[in-house]
C-alpha cells in the first residue's frame, strides 16, 4: 500500500516538474537575472533617502526654529493642562471606587428576626382550621437556638 502511494507521488512530481531536456516541460519559469524592477526601485529609494537627509539637515541648520514635523506633532498633541485634568479626573474616579469598595466590604447581612415563641406553631387546634387559610407545616422543623 505504501509502495503504491510512493509511486503515485513520484509520478505526479515528474509530471509537474520535468527536466528541461524533454519536449514537454511542465511549467515555464522566468529567467532569473539582475534586470528586474526591484534593483531600480531600491536605487531610487536610496537616492530619495539621501536627498531627504540633506534637505532635513538644511532645514534644521537655518536657525533656532523647530523642525516642521516637530511643529506638526506639537500642534496635534494635547497640552499638559489637559493631561493634568484627565489625570485628576481618573484619580477622583479611582478614589470614589475605593470608597465604594470599602463600604461594600464592610456591609453586613440584614439580621434574621426569629420568633420569640416558636412553640406557638404547635398550639393550634387541628379541628378549627378554615379551608384555604392554613398551609401544611408538617415537614417544618423549628430551630430552637
Amino acid at each position: 500500500m505504501a509502495f503504491r502511494f510512493a509511486s503515485i507521488a513520484r509520478r505526479s512530481f515528474t509530471r509537474n516538474y520535468s527536466s528541461a531536456t524533454t519536449k514537454q516541460a511542465g511549467k515555464a519559469f522566468p529567467e532569473e537575472n539582475f534586470d528586474s524592477k526591484i534593483w531600480r526601485n531600491t536605487a531610487l529609494a536610496v537616492i530619495a533617502g539621501v536627498a531627504w537627509y540633506r534637505i532635513d539637515q538644511h532645514i534644521t541648520e537655518l536657525g533656532e526654529e523647530k523642525h516642521p514635523f516637530t511643529k506638526w506633532i506639537e500642534y496635534h498633541m494635547s497640552t499638559s493642562a489637559e493631561k493634568d485634568q484627565q489625570t485628576t479626573e481618573a484619580l477622583e474616579q479611582a478614589s470614589r471606587l475605593a470608597e465604594y469598595k470599602l463600604i461594600s466590604q464592610d456591609a453586613q447581612r440584614a439580621p434574621i428576626y426569629r420568633m420569640r415563641y416558636p412553640e406557638s406553631f404547635e398550639r393550634a387546634s387541628p379541628r378549627g382550621l378554615i379551608t384555604g387559610q392554613q398551609a401544611d407545616l408538617s415537614n417544618i422543623t423549628v430551630r430552637r437556638d
